[in-house]
């Protein structure tokens, strides 16, 4: 039987679902406190070969960064921060992506025992204060309160309204209007 390019494509097609992600709900923490991100999927991604959902063994990994902020230069107001942290693993594997070790995490989830999701929890034991952001590439982040007040007090002459991000010297921007993928907060 012939197929065309369009079929191959329909056949290998899956639809992943977004991780919803909490972060512990507290706009101020202290050096003895654990910040906790939790990220959850579903274990069913859409496949379009059979137009229904699928267990899927394998799932595609989550992606943030941590960010301190800093005096604002002209394109930034962060800088990478992972190394501000101690990580406490509880459940899921973490790795850091080479190209910007300190500054973006990949998270690999563990099913779960009813097998309808995928999660992952990691710990935040802060090293130094200051204000930081979590910052999602994808996730949904379910924090209804995202401590938005915080960057306010770092706002980008050159690019205003935005959050100007420095990961390993690489600098890009998110529009705050159009992003809800931020988490504030200050560490005392």
């Amino acid at each position: 039987m012939a197929t065309t390019c369009e079929d191959d494509v329909a056949e290998n097609m899956f639809i992943f679902n977004k991780y919803q992600v909490e972060v512990t709900p507290e706009s101020s923490f202290t050096m003895q406190d654990t910040i906790w991100i939790h990220g959850k999927v579903s274990s069913n991604v859409f496949d379009a070969a059979v137009n229904d959902s699928v267990f899927i063994s394998t799932p595609e990994p989550d992606y943030f960064s941590i960010y301190k902020f800093i005096t604002p230069t002209q394109d930034a107001n962060c800088k990478d921060a992972i190394d501000a942290f101690e990580l406490v693993v509880d459940t899921g594997q973490f790795m850091f992506l080479p190209s910007c070790e300190n500054g973006k995490i990949e998270a690999h989830p563990d099913l779960e025992s009813n097998n309808a999701s995928y999660s992952y929890r990691i710990g935040l034991k802060p090293s130094s204060s200051g204000d930081f952001v979590i910052s999602l590439r994808e996730g949904i982040l379910e924090n209804s309160n995202r401590n938005e007040f915080i960057i306010a007090e770092y706002p980008l002459e050159h690019h205003p309204n935005s959050i100007g991000f420095d990961s390993c010297g690489e600098v890009s921007w998110r529009d705050l209007d159009s992003s809800e993928k931020e988490y504030y907060f200050t560490v005392e």
